[in-house]
């Protein structure tokens, strides 16, 4: 029996994007934790990201742990931090802003129509994205959850909608 070989680099190394692909941006609103920062920037390079956008009126965030949890999509994956009113000019006209956040005007991700050209945007750990950014996007979608904790890490989150939106753009 030949030897498996497992890791990704080698299964992939001339993996090409499907054709019509649009590489999706995503925004992190107020993201407040080095490694939630890290493992979106490791999710955008999963994805072939267009950009990352990290959405904050301060930046104290040491670099140090947020490269330790991106690991080596740190420096592949084109990621910035820019201000509230920076990052509306950082978003291509054709592309539809998508909120992942659960409130009473959101749809079912599963059943909601999501646009080819799309930037995801997820917020705060605690406060979530604020209602003037929700009235500024497309839409909004949750992920169903259905146990007694009815809250997921951001990360987590937007992996489930980003892969769910990748699933239907390479069908």
């Amino acid at each position: 029996m030949e030897e498996r070989t497992i890791h990704s680099k080698y299964l992939f190394n001339d993996l090409q994007l499907p054709a019509g692909y649009s590489s999706p941006i995503i925004i992190g609103y107020d993201i407040k934790t080095p490694e939630n920062i890290g493992n979106i920037i490791r999710l955008a390079d999963n994805v072939a990201c267009h950009k990352v956008l990290f959405v904050t009126e301060k930046n104290d965030i040491r670099e140090s742990k947020i490269k330790k949890t991106a690991a080596s999509s740190f420096k592949s994956i084109n990621w910035k931090f820019c201000s509230a009113k920076e990052f509306y000019k950082e978003i291509p006209d054709d592309f539809s802003l998508v909120a992942i956040e659960t409130s009473s005007d959101s749809e079912n991700i599963y059943s909601s129509q999501l646009p080819t050209k799309i930037a995801l945007i997820v917020g705060n750990e605690i406060a979530g994205i604020s209602n003037e950014l929700l009235d500024k996007c497309e839409k909004i979608v949750h992920i169903p959850i259905f146990g007694q904790n009815t809250s997921l890490n951001v990360s987590h989150s937007l992996a489930i909608a980003i892969f769910e939106w990748q699933r239907r753009m390479t069908k």
